[in-house]
């Protein structure tokens, strides 16, 4: 029989089968690949995750779709290799994809990593420090389903933005990063609840496509990929809700760790929101992270907690006759 140690077929970096844990956190899905003969054949080199992630697009691209797309993965999945780090603070490395491309960090995939870790008894309950392209990322996994991370410090470029979509309506938001991108906004009129999801869906593509059309991206000419639309919590002991739109066209299960991230950050700059003091996020879905922010030397340090539930230990298979080996076609 073929195991993990076969590439079927070297041109496309796919191998015969593939080990992987599956999780949710708070709905949104996560794949993390465990195989150890793959990941101590795959071979990135000794640089930064940076430089380790543009090895594994160039050679295994293929791969990742293979993981999360369909029909081996499911819509909104993101997907983690996880190596040895080269920072010597570090404890690993990640690095985070999903069905169109690759993302610098992952809130949900994160706490999915940590609870997933401790499911294979390869942490125990404690932090560890994790390096991410966004950069250095603290992680605690605190036993059973929970975990927590400490973010890379946000950014927010733009305030009150203001854009006008292909329909005429006119929404205005801030631009802000926490290693993903982000268009925040409050004034879209849209009733956040989810029976309304494709509405939503519609309301925040017209929205991408606006900041599009204009040349609006990130300091660096980043694409602003993640649209989040907040508005009031559902439960009374909550703060806030999001409805977020990710890259693949999906929204997001859960209320999305990086986003919440940026938005703590933008509270607590604005005076809405003192350090230390919980904010309660609230998915589309009505599953919750706490959020807060500190100071340390300057800077703000947001931290999100949430929890994440194993759900598959499988082996993924790459059939050389079956005709989506590498997942089908993206369609949206």
């Amino acid at each position: 029989m073929n195991d993990s140690r076969e590439m079927a077929d070297p041109t496309d970096g796919l191998p015969t089968r593939l080990l992987v844990v599956d999780s949710h956190t708070i709905g949104e899905p996560t794949r993390i690949v465990i195989d150890p003969t793959w990941l101590a054949a795959c071979d990135l080199g000794q640089g930064s995750i940076a430089m380790r992630r543009r090895v594994f697009r160039e050679r295994f691209d293929a791969l990742r779709r293979a993981i999360v797309a369909d029909p081996r993965g499911t819509e909104a999945m993101v997907g983690v290799v996880v190596l040895p780090s080269s920072e010597p603070s570090c404890d690993m490395a990640a690095i985070y994809f999903n069905e169109v491309g690759y993302l610098d960090m992952c809130g949900h995939a994160t706490i999915g990593l940590a609870v997933t870790l401790g499911h294979l008894g390869r942490i125990v309950a404690g932090t560890f420090r994790l390096e991410t392209p966004a950069g250095i990322v603290t992680v605690t996994w605190h036993g059973g389903n929970d975990a927590s991370f400490e973010n890379v410090t946000p950014r927010r470029i733009a305030r009150g933005l203001a854009i006008e979509c292909a329909d005429g309506r006119r929404v205005t938001g801030d631009i802000s990063t926490a290693g993903l991108w982000f268009f925040l906004t409050s004034d879209h009129g849209e009733s956040l609840l989810a029976k309304e999801i494709p509405r939503l869906t519609a309301r925040a593509w017209s929205i991408r496509r606006a900041l599009m059309s204009r040349g609006i991206s990130g300091d660096a000419g980043q694409a602003i990929d993640h649209i989040v639309l907040l508005g009031k919590p559902e439960s009374p002991k909550n703060n806030g809700r999001a409805f977020v739109l990710c890259p693949d066209g999906a929204f997001d299960r859960s209320p999305c760790g990086t986003a919440t991230s940026a938005l703590v950050a933008s509270l607590y700059a604005d005076g809405l929101l003192a350090a230390e003091k919980v904010w309660r996020q609230e998915s589309i879905l009505g599953g919750v992270y706490e959020a807060s922010v500190r100071c340390e030397e300057g800077m703000v340090v947001p931290s999100v907690r949430g929890s994440a539930w194993i759900t598959a230990e499988s082996t993924l298979f790459f059939n050389n006759s079956d005709p989506y080996r590498a997942g089908l076609p993206h369609l949206k």
